[in-house]
């Protein structure tokens, strides 16, 4: 069985673990670990988010694919599939933002917004989810004056009221200007418009609007805000010897973007691709931030912080670097 995967992060090495005679597409030559880019902001060490992809993993850009076919188009010729694995990952989509906005996408905008910071005394964060949580925190330790701004009346709306509260606590003892129930409307060099009053800032980050790839859209594939539609076995309702797995993908029920749910789905995903009929089901065990020096989150349900949940966030990236390590 020929299978090709387009993508080799958290969903691709996943579906690749499992089935090694997989062949594996990806843009880059490292393996990212996106909750780390905020390291990288702090650092400016890049290595902290970077694992070397193994040598047999294709470095090349997908131009496109030949569904009828059954061939992949790259800048490095073309692989014919008898089943396609679709795991792109994310984009960030800044267009909801009028103005120029600093995206936190990959590893090249976390180097940008570092070499950045030499010259900036004041940041604006757009979104008040786990990436502009912890942001917030490096950025005001570093000395800068911060503002984090999010449109719903919490922080971590999607995590437990715990965990937003002691969030809120944290980065207001610390200083941050805090800017909930705020919509952004522009973004300009007097500062940034609001609902509610004008921001005078030196940068602004975009750290939310996440969405599918926009090649998502290029391929022709139903999707919703890019991330291709499946079915409840991850199969393109498209084409049936097509799979979505990672945050490419969602069903018809929504489906969260975060590594273990990509590393869930990857499995499933090549599973099914390999002739098993196996239904899609996630578990979000734990989601673990870091405010300076203090770990906290939910874990199985629970609110956690301290050294618990500093032990949860380092088995998580152990658990990916060794991952990537045994290919």
């Amino acid at each position: 069985m020929k299978v090709v995967v387009l993508g080799g992060g958290f969903a691709g090495l996943s579906a690749l673990n499992f089935y090694r005679d997989a062949l594996v597409i990806d843009s880059k030559e490292y393996f990212l670990l996106t909750h780390r880019l905020v390291d990288v902001i702090e650092t400016g060490n890049p290595s902290l988010a970077t694992i070397p992809y193994p040598k047999d993993i294709v470095k090349a850009n997908v131009l496109g694919v030949d569904f009828k076919g059954k061939v992949v188009r790259t800048t490095e010729g073309n692989f014919s599939y008898d089943k396609l694995i679709i795991s792109l990952g994310y984009e960030q989509d800044t267009s909801k933002v009028k103005g120029n906005v600093q995206k936190l996408e990959n590893l090249e905008d976390a180097l940008t917004i570092r070499a950045k910071l030499p010259h900036t005394k004041s940041v604006a964060i757009l979104g008040g989810g786990n990436l502009g949580v912890e942001l917030a925190g490096i950025l005001r330790e570093m000395g800068k004056e911060v503002y984090l701004i999010e449109l719903q009346d919490r922080l971590l709306s999607f995590m437990s009221k715990e965990a937003s509260h002691y969030a809120e606590k944290k980065l207001r003892e610390m200083g941050v200007n805090l800017l909930l129930g705020t919509k952004v409307e522009e973004v300009s060099p007097e500062g940034i418009s609001t609902s509610r009053d004008m921001v005078k800032v030196d940068m602004a980050i975009m750290a939310a609007g996440l969405r599918g790839p926009k090649l998502i859209e290029d391929l022709g594939l139903s999707n919703r805000n890019g991330r291709m539609l499946v079915n409840e076995y991850l199969q393109s309702v498209d084409y049936e010897d097509v799979f979505g797995a990672g945050d490419c993908m969602t069903t018809k029920s929504f489906v969260p973007m975060s590594a273990q749910v990509a590393v869930q789905s990857g499995r499933t995903a090549i599973e099914n691709a390999l002739g098993h009929n196996v239904k899609f089901t996630y578990k979000q065990a734990g989601i673990v931030l870091r405010i300076g020096s203090e770990y906290f989150g939910d874990l199985m349900g629970r609110f956690v912080r301290g050294s618990m949940a500093e032990l949860a966030k380092r088995v998580g990236i152990y658990r990916a670097i060794k991952m990537v390590e045994s290919l």
